[in-house]
């Protein structure tokens, strides 16, 4: 089983060197006229590195993340590390940042907002007094967050299903925990209620239809998790088992997929795929065998301690990718990456 000692250090060179990255960068901005045409840095003096946005925000989000580990205390890259969040994560930044998504509501929607949200949670929530300051600072992103999503979501139909960013639940979710922490009830609610209408209903997710080839998201798993943190104790143990019904621990979507073109930026999505859906199952599981041991389901019990089996061999190839030299890849995984490994060993 990977340690998570073992990847403080290098997941945290490798976020340090990302949000110090400027180019090759990623800009998906609708440009209205020439004069939306500057450089990234111009209209998002954050997050303008790591290749695109969202990127730069979660790898902001690790090396905060990181920061909270024994290991960074005393560590060569620490002081650097704080000076690069200070500096981009300053007050004028996140202003600029905040009154971009304000100007722009659909952009870097749901994914984008739900890193937002996670990078000012980990901060509020630190117990090093640097980064709890930058919690401060970056309130305004998430709170720029939580407007949007309440007004954004009693005008969708339904949701995406994509195992990419476009996905409704994996992002809802992740604002889901911050607006919570942060009691921004409004939010809380509009999330609560969307998402009950979306997937209430849903039962026997087909996981055997699952994994196109650049998915990093598993549409079930993300469900499945959103709702987790929406029923109530006694709706939940009605509809997860129904609804993970036709997902054992020898489907393929426990199976890692073997990326065959590293360098191809959308095939390597696979290799977080393998840590989001490790993720995913590490938090599901317990809940699943918690329904079984009460409701006397030896079955299920045992379906769910085999599901927990799969989350070593399904991080090992994203592991590897994170630290690599192929860009494609090193850019975002070790998110993913660092998510897996405290899951496994909280």
């Amino acid at each position: 089983m990977p340690q998570t000692a073992d990847y403080v250090h290098p997941f945290a060179e490798v976020a340090l060197s990302n949000i110090t990255r400027e180019y090759p960068f990623a800009s998906h901005h609708l440009a209205q006229s020439l004069a939306d045409n500057v450089p990234a840095v111009e209209k998002n003096p954050a997050f303008a590195n790591s290749y695109d946005w969202h990127s730069s925000v979660h790898m902001h989000y690790l090396l905060a993340s990181l920061l909270e580990m024994q290991e960074a205390r005393g560590a060569s890259w620490r002081d650097r590390a704080l000076e690069v969040l200070y500096s981009h994560l300053s007050e004028e930044n996140m202003l600029a940042e905040a009154a971009f998504l304000r100007e722009n509501p659909s952009w870097e929607r749901p994914y984008g907002w739900a890193w937002a949200v996670e990078l000012n949670r980990v901060l509020n929530a630190s117990e090093v007094a640097e980064l709890r300051e930058l919690g401060a600072t970056t309130q305004v992103l998430a709170e720029t967050v939580f407007d949007l999503v309440a007004a954004w979501l009693p005008k969708v139909a339904e949701p995406v299903r994509h195992g990419v960013h476009s996905n409704t639940a994996f992002g809802l979710r992740r604002i889901l925990v911050g607006a919570r922490a942060t009691d921004r009830h409004d939010a809380v609610d509009a999330i609560a209620g969307a998402a009950r209408r979306f997937f209430a209903r849903d039962a026997a997710w087909n996981f055997a239809q699952e994994r196109s080839g650049h998915d990093f998201l598993s549409p079930g798993l993300c469900e499945a998790d959103l709702m987790a943190e929406v029923f109530t104790e006694d709706e939940l143990a009605s509809w997860l088992p129904s609804f993970l019904s036709e997902l054992s621990p020898e489907s393929p979507a426990l199976t890692p997929v073997k990326v065959l073109d590293p360098t191809d930026g959308q095939q390597s999505h696979l290799y977080g795929l393998g840590l989001s859906v490790a993720a995913s199952v590490t938090r599901l599981a317990p809940a699943l065998e918690a329904i079984g041991e009460k409701t006397g389901q030896n079955e299920l019990m045992a379906h769910a301690k085999g599901m927990l089996t799969r989350a070593d061999a399904l991080m090992a190839p994203g592991l590897e990718a994170a630290v690599s030299d192929e860009y494609m890849s090193s850019h975002w995984i070790a998110t993913f990456g660092w998510e897996a490994l405290k899951l496994n060993h909280s």
